[in-house]
């Protein structure tokens, strides 16, 4: 998972946007990440058994960097560059000094 999530954070960090990519999907794994450490939680606290949590360390650590990367993300798409974003793909074209409006 860190090979996948660090190119993206690294990207949109030079480009200080986010343009050419959806948050759906992002959203998407950020709530997959956060049901699965839920559950591993949710079962040991049910049983009174941690040995759960700490029997499956794969499972809570791809939870946890899956989560971890995904609020990078958020915060990068919703919070740093939300200027970025809005205004690259709203952009006026039209340029007054345009040379087919010259005489």
């Amino acid at each position: 998972s860190v090979v996948k999530y660090c190119p993206q954070v690294w990207l949109n960090y030079q480009r200080k946007s986010t343009v050419g990519w959806t948050i759906y999907n992002v959203l998407l794994d950020f709530t997959g990440g956060l049901l699965s450490v839920a559950q591993l939680l949710l079962d040991s606290w049910l049983t009174s058994d941690w040995s759960k949590v700490s029997g499956d360390p794969a499972k809570l650590m791809l939870g946890n960097v899956s989560v971890f990367f995904d609020v990078i993300f958020m915060i990068q798409h919703y919070c740093l560059y939300l200027q970025a974003s809005s205004t690259s793909c709203c952009r006026d074209t039209t340029d007054s000094s345009d040379a087919y409006h010259s005489t």
